[in-house]
């Protein structure tokens, strides 16, 4: 079973929509739940979520913002947040499930994972992007304690601008980016066992905020033979080059059902952050 969510008010916990459904599959397809980027909302995902076909099911996690954006409480904790996302898809129990996590969203993702395995429910993969290896420790300053200046500052040099809707603005969105920084800065991986879900790594071409060693170290927590995409894109995929993430989503998601080759971003394709 879930375990009792401790770093989240109580009441945040229980009332808020953890996951916002855009739509259903249809039988037989994939459902892709997708966790986006630090500080982000769901809005995050209308790029490609408008690029992936409608057969496919496409829903995000939502966490709360806090602020004046809305009446939640950020978690401070991305094993607070994973246990409360889970627990909206065991509501659901979705067939086909593929969770598609990018930078802080790669984390919450395995972590979202790992509650769903220990409660019995099936995943039939785990992509991830923009974030080391969750058994790495922290190897920089703690960003969630700079000035406001100096944090927007180091997240621009390290990982450019989002060019997305989904990530507020100015000092009402501060408060939820904290929140969520202070979550990566904080974490420390505690599983002994490595997760048995089938899982891929999107090497993001023209992203240089993780090392393809960071990348690579993800295959020491699962248990089967990890899966290294190279995607032409920066820091910010669904937003930089929808179109090529979608192809690339599809074409992993085929190989689990088909047995066909892998389609990779192709390096052709227009790069952004």
């Amino acid at each position: 079973m879930l375990h009792a969510v401790e770093n989240i008010k109580q009441s945040s916990a229980a009332s808020w929509q953890w996951l916002l459904r855009v739509r259903n599959a249809l039988p037989g397809q994939p459902n892709f739940v997708f966790f986006p980027h630090a500080g982000a909302t769901p809005l995050s995902i209308s790029r490609i979520a408008a690029v992936l076909p409608g057969t496919v099911g496409v829903a995000v996690a939502v966490l709360p913002r806090g602020g004046d954006l809305d009446d939640g409480t950020p978690p401070l904790r991305a094993t607070d947040a994973a246990q409360c996302v889970a627990r909206g898809l065991m509501a659901t129990a979705p067939s086909r499930l593929v969770l598609v996590g990018n930078s802080y969203g790669a984390l919450l993702a395995y972590e979202t994972a790992w509650c769903l395995t220990h409660d019995g429910a099936p995943i039939e993969r785990l992509i991830v992007s923009g974030f080391r290896s969750p058994a790495l420790p922290l190897a920089d300053i703690p960003l969630h304690r700079l000035p406001a200046a100096q944090l927007r500052a180091e997240l621009s040099a390290r990982f450019g601008t989002p060019s997305d809707a989904g990530a507020a603005e100015g000092e009402l969105a501060e408060h939820a980016l904290r929140a969520d920084l202070q979550a990566c800065d904080t974490y420390r991986h505690r599983h002994d066992e490595r997760l048995p879900v089938p899982l891929d790594v999107l090497h993001l071409t023209n992203d240089w905020s993780v090392s393809m060693t960071e990348l690579q170290a993800w295959q020491s927590v699962t248990r089967f033979p990890m899966r290294l995409t190279p995607c032409a894109s920066g820091h910010f995929p669904w937003t930089g080059n929808p179109e090529a993430i979608a192809r690339t989503l599809l074409g992993l998601v085929k190989t689990d059902q088909r047995g066909h080759v892998i389609e990779q971003c192709s390096q052709n394709s227009n790069t952004a952050g």
